[in-house]
């Protein structure tokens, strides 16, 4: 049976789109929406399409040039018609080229007839996707449209928009953001090792990553609505709304290009925000619940992952400008030049295949101001983006190595594959023209040789330090343990965990039925004596024996006494509490000479490290060491001693524990170095990140050395 794409192939037989284009010249969409405007201090005509979703900005002659486009003048009469209304020269190639430069753009009408050219390009698509080279940028945005909202925003914009803008509105928004800010800045160090370990997702389970991403696909529904309805109240319309993979990671996306079109410079930017603006409300309203809930309950619970999700992570992510993210977007409209990447970009690589290399290359033009700015800005959105990729990549790994091991490996290297393959085949093609025309044929000049040199440098120079990770915890350099002196029951505890103590001050009482016992055999003994001497005192008797009897008992009286006085444990030295929940010990039955309490003398601190032993032997002795001290902006730096003992575990709660039995923990060994506290900033128990440095080594190295390390684990 014929198919529908055949039926329409064989009835169009008589005619192509190629000879349509030819026999009828160009015309101008009747459906666009035009608007003026100034961008980097010059004129612009921008120009949408609702239908197709295009955006267009023309210089103003330039827009002369193709409303004269009516679907009836030939090239020649619009280049004619063109020199009469505005006095300025045009070629007739001129006018041609550009026609068919926005042909390929899709932006000129369609006849009925050439929308069914379309409509049989659509059908025709699955076939074709099959032999289309993937663009530069697949893995990096991928959308997917899926229904119209213009209508729901219409009809919500009615219902709250007068509501959602108000200026009332706002100041209470405003308000939240500062009562916000306030409790982030005051409980940063509650916040900080939180946020690493909400966003650590090798440490999840299936479950926690399912419930990660339904919250991360709700919050990023209304963050993306947020944008739309904005839109909407400031005069645009919005027709599409899907879903995006943006740098692989699934997000939402809403089509707000008309706010360009039909509002100022301060109600584009309102809806560039409104994704995050709705976010720090949904923080805020979260902060204020999770405040008032009792730890435990469920909406406690729920709230404080919103506000790790909605809260200063989710800011910095949609700020920075680096990527096409809101802060992106915020950046280009108040600077004024738009498409920021993709020209900085173009530039940046025309400059150093033309300028540095000597290829032919098509360089943009660009404002000679502008240079420095877009020279910086594609190195670092290029290294970002790059960033972004690789950690995809590594995360791939991590999250597959916990369900399939060391398989984990061949999807990493699959999208690794995937992910940088258009980027090596662009430099492989670059490499390939500089040798077939400067390094064949010896004709290298000054700034290629020095660009190879530099390239050569930073490849096999040992530039910058081997760097490994590890854990520390701080302790007091002296501690005391208490012991229990013997057998017998805690009666009492005095004192609390991380409570300041003096010197000679009670700490707990211990009672004892054998102190008791020798106690009360001593008062007998010594109640037996005295009766004695006094017998002998009546009976006019030799005192000998009765006063051999009463030093006895009194020996025995003041033995009992001191052991009936050590039953009350005191402090040995002015110091702190480390025992966790003392108050436990009562009435809980102790041995003789069981450890107690431990008190951790005052004086200098000190940070046990812990090392994985994977990474001993790239770490030197007397290696530098930066302790990144949670909360803090700061790092401590000091030098790596000799490691002390064999391997360890380490403290309970210093690392995540996993869940998984076939994910066993690195084996740990640990080194102790003193430190200087004199702002008192290191509390006992604190822990955090170690930062190790090892010996410089440089790229070439480095790779070596992980294919060496691969090739062995896996293939030999």
């Amino acid at each position: 049976m014929m198919n529908l794409v055949a039926a329409r192939n064989i009835a169009m037989l008589d005619i192509s789109p190629e000879r349509l284009r030819i026999s009828r010249p160009p015309c101008l969409d009747p459906e666009l929406v035009v608007r003026e405007e100034m961008l980097g201090g010059e004129r612009v005509v921008g120009v949408f399409h609702r239908g197709r979703g295009n955006f267009f900005r023309f210089p103003p002659v330039q827009w002369t040039l193709l409303q004269l486009f009516d679907g009836v003048r030939t090239y020649d009469e619009v280049a004619d018609l063109f020199s009469q209304q505005t006095s300025l020269t045009v070629a007739v190639e001129e006018v041609r080229t550009l026609a068919e430069s926005l042909e390929e753009s899709d932006f000129w009408y369609r006849s009925a007839q050439e929308r069914t050219f379309a409509l049989n390009d659509v059908l025709n698509a699955p076939r074709n996707r099959l032999s289309r080279r993937p663009t530069k940028n697949a893995l990096a945005q991928i959308s997917f449209s899926v229904i119209d909202p213009d209508g729901f925003l219409t009809w919500l914009d009615g219902k709250i928009g007068s509501f959602l803008y108000s200026s009332g509105f706002t100041l209470l928004a405003l308000l939240l953001f500062f009562v916000e800010a306030f409790i982030f800045v005051t409980r940063w160090d509650f916040f900080a090792p939180d946020l690493v370990l909400f966003y650590t997702f090798t440490s999840k389970s299936f479950a926690e990553l399912a419930q990660f991403w339904l919250l991360f696909f709700v919050i990023g529904f209304f963050h993306e609505m947020a944008h739309g309805l904005t839109c909407k109240h400031f005069g645009g319309q919005v027709h599409k709304m899907g879903f995006l993979l943006l740098y692989l990671t699934p997000a939402f996306f809403v089509d707000i290009t008309e706010i360009w079109l039909c509002s100022s410079r301060r109600h584009r930017s309102y809806a560039i925000i409104a994704g995050i603006w709705i976010e720090l409300i949904f923080c805020g309203s979260s902060m204020i619940v999770w405040l008032n809930t009792q730890p435990g309950q469920w909406g406690h619970n729920f709230c404080y992952e919103v506000i790790l999700m909605t809260g200063v992570a989710a800011i910095v992510l949609n700020l920075n400008p680096l990527a096409k993210f809101d802060g992106y977007y915020l950046m280009t409209e108040w600077i004024g030049i738009p498409d920021l990447k993709e020209r900085s970009t173009a530039f940046l690589s025309g400059w150093v295949q033309r300028g540095l290399l000597g290829l032919d290359a098509e360089l943009p033009v660009v404002a000679r101001g502008h240079v420095p700015f877009f020279v910086a800005y594609a190195f670092l959105s290029g290294l970002y983006s790059y960033v972004l990729l690789s950690t995809v990549v590594r995360l791939t790994y991590n999250i597959g190595s916990h369900w399939l091991g060391e398989f984990a490996l061949i999807p990493a290297v699959l999208l690794a594959y995937k992910v940088f393959h258009s980027r090596l085949a662009a430099l492989r093609g670059v490499l390939k023209r500089v040798w077939s025309k400067h390094v064949s044929t010896g004709r290298m000049t000054p700034a290629l040789t020095a660009s190879l040199l530099i390239l050569l440098a930073l490849v096999l120079l040992p530039i910058r330090r081997d760097r490994e990770s590890g854990l520390f915890v701080i302790e007091p350099e002296h501690s005391s343990v208490l012991h229990a002196p013997e057998e017998g029951t805690v009666s009492a505890v005095f004192v609390d965990e991380g409570e300041e103590v003096r010197m000679g001050e009670p700490l707990l009482q211990v009672r004892s039925v054998t102190v008791d016992s020798l106690r009360s055999s001593a008062t007998a003994q010594s109640d037996a004596a005295r009766f004695a001497t006094f017998n002998a005192q009546l009976s006019h008797s030799s005192l000998g024996s009765a006063a051999s009897g009463r030093d006895a008992a009194l020996r025995s009286e003041a033995l009992a006494g001191r052991t009936q006085a050590s039953l009350l444990v005191r402090a040995p030295a002015d110091g702190v509490i480390l025992t966790r929940d003392p108050a436990a010990l009562t009435d809980r039955s102790v041995g003789s000479g069981e450890p107690l309490l431990t008190v951790a003398e005052y004086g200098s601190r000190v940070a046990r490290i812990f090392i994985p032993a994977a990474a001993l032997n790239r770490i030197q002795p007397n290696a530098e060491v930066a302790l990144i001290e949670p909360g803090q902006f700061g790092v401590l730096h000091a030098r790596l001693p000799a490691l002390e003992g064999d391997a360890v575990a380490l403290p309970p709660g210093l690392a995540t524990n996993t869940g998984l039995k076939g994910v066993a923990a690195p084996t740990y060994y640990y080194a102790r170095i003193r430190l200087d506290d004199p702002t008192g900033r290191l509390e006992l128990g604190m822990s955090g990140d170690v930062i190790l440095f090892g010996a410089r080594r440089s790229l070439f190295a480095r790779a070596w050395n992980v294919g060496s390390n691969l090739f062995c684990a896996h293939v030999w």
